[in-house]
């Protein structure tokens, strides 16, 4: 098979693509020309795997080989889902990532209803503008997602089989890496802009290739950025809903602050040509429901453009490490690690009553303000950036916030977000609730849990109990003691291997520990 062209970009360590045309085998009889020109092959490299190599009937294959227009046209098409939309289509269900997402159920059963008809097309929308193999037609491609995570990409990928095509076989196990936008963006556009270039020198008159060229040359466009920005933000179940809203919400908010503080905070300016960089509040409502009020957005884009500062002071920046989540080990065990490296920092009185965590965070110049939502799901949120202090927002309308307890590890919880979550040690914003990146959550649960329970307060507690700690009585105790919540405690002894999942169970369910006390 003679190759025509080719043109790799990026770092095998890191990201990068490779991508090359052939003369067609079929010489064009089975195709349009326009799609035999485009035949050719691909590798795609994350972290030093070539995400391509495949085993098919025996024969091992370092590239993907089909007719790529297809796979070009994908690509631009969906640039700006791929890079700023965050959110997955079934949050509640607490994927960790896109590759989680499952597949389709049939629409045609006969219990399905319109509403769940409905969830079943968001979600079949979602996979086709994150999932490389929309873009095969026909081609044996490896399952690869991409998303947005926070201010990187998440690409994950799987070794799941092609239907019809169960002999072929990927050799990368499956794994998820998280990126800068740019170490993608960059190669990736450049073998569109290259490739796209010489598929219309080679046939000037195809409408279709005057099409994607144009469609690759429009990434770059300046006007780009505001619909990014509404990606990112996800205000809605759909994508003609996302626009739409972001706009309305500029314009309410744009009433009721300095032009400055608004391009600042919603994130117009300081973006490059080719993604969004990371900016306050479409970072923001990407963790919050996709059905959020008007009001409960105006509310929180009120409180980032009234919190406002050209100097703030950060009473955290001494503790500040930006810890990207790390696949290699669980999400508990990397919050636990954190909140004993905290301990160690600050003396392990922090948080050995409610008074204390209150009176460190005032000391740390940390801003906790109460607000009221309509949703009720909402736990809380934190924000901080070079133009905002450090601060905690707290739902009234959340169970918890009337629960002295619970709002102690809220409290916890949300400083761990401001500590560990900051974008290259500089701004964060999320909303703690069903719709936040499941893997940041696990970790602030956990470091909030070590945090209120280190083990050299928690195993005495314990030895003081006369009660098995597998008990009711047992864990009330130590609960009472350690002023925490039963489930909270619950999971913590769990993880740490001090009672058995069946006692969890147990105690979560079935002896009065609920899942709000």
């Amino acid at each position: 098979m003679s190759m025509r062209w080719e043109r790799f970009a990026g770092d095998t360590s890191t990201f990068a693509v490779r991508l090359s045309f052939h003369r067609d085998p079929d010489d064009g009889e089975a195709a349009t020309p326009e799609m035999a020109e485009s035949w050719g092959a691909f590798q795609l490299w994350v972290r030093g795997r070539n995400l391509c190599a495949h085993i098919d009937q025996g024969e091992e294959l370092r590239s993907c080989h089909w007719y790529l227009l297809p796979l070009l046209e994908w690509l631009s098409g969906n640039w700006d889902p791929l890079f700023h939309e965050e959110r997955p289509p079934i949050g509640k269900s607490r994927i960790r990532t896109a590759s989680e997402v499952s597949g389709i159920a049939s629409a045609s059963a006969s219990a399905v209803d319109d509403d769940q008809i409905g969830r079943f097309e968001q979600q079949y929308d979602w996979k086709e503008r994150h999932t490389l193999r929309a873009a095969r037609q026909g081609g044996i491609y490896p399952d690869v997602r991409f998303r947005r995570f926070r201010d990187q990409v998440e690409v994950s990928w799987t070794t799941n089989p092609l239907p019809g095509a169960e002999d072929v076989e990927f050799m990368s196990p499956d794994g998820v890496e998280y990126l800068g936008p740019m170490s993608i963006a960059q190669p990736l556009y450049e073998i569109l802009a290259s490739a796209s270039t010489r598929l219309h020198d080679r046939l000037p008159s195809s409408e279709r290739y005057s099409a994607l060229v144009e469609s690759v040359e429009s990434l770059r466009r300046f006007r780009r950025t505001e619909e990014r920005a509404a990606w990112l933000a996800g205000l809605g179940n759909a994508r003609q809903d996302f626009v739409t809203r972001w706009r309305d919400l500029r314009k309410r908010i744009s009433r009721s602050g300095p032009s400055h503080a608004v391009e600042a905070v919603f994130g117009r300016k300081g973006s490059s040509e080719l993604v969004l960089d990371g900016c306050l509040a479409p970072l923001l409502f990407g963790s919050t429901s996709p059905t959020i009020s008007e009001d409960d957005a105006a509310s929180l884009a009120d409180l980032l453009l009234e919190s406002y500062e050209k100097s703030p002071d950060d009473g955290l920046s001494h503790l500040v490490l930006d810890e990207p989540i790390d696949v290699t080990q669980p999400p508990w065990q990397h919050g636990y690690d954190l909140a004993e490296e905290l301990l160690d920092e600050v003396g392990r009185d922090l948080a050995t009553s409610s008074t204390n965590l209150r009176a460190w965070l005032a000391d740390w110049r940390v801003q906790v303000r109460e607000l009221s939502l309509d949703d009720s799901e909402l736990r809380a949120a934190a924000f901080v950036s070079p133009h905002h202090a450090p601060h905690i927002l707290l739902n009234q309308n959340h169970w918890s916030a009337h629960m002295p307890r619970a709002l102690r590890f809220t409290l916890a919880h949300e400083l761990c977000h401001l500590l560990h979550d900051r974008s290259v040690g500089a701004s964060l914003a999320i909303a703690s609730g069903p719709w936040a990146p499941l893997a940041i959550e696990q970790r602030a649960n956990a470091f909030a849990a070590w945090l209120l329970m280190p083990p050299d307060r928690l195993r005495p507690a314990i030895a003081r109990t006369p009660s098995a700690i597998n008990t009711h009585a047992g864990i009330t105790a130590v609960a009472d003691e350690l002023e925490v919540s039963r489930s909270a405690l619950v999971r913590h002894l769990f993880n740490l291997g001090e009672i058995t999942e069946e006692d969890q169970d147990e105690l979560l369910a079935g002896t009065g520990v609920s899942m709000r006390d």
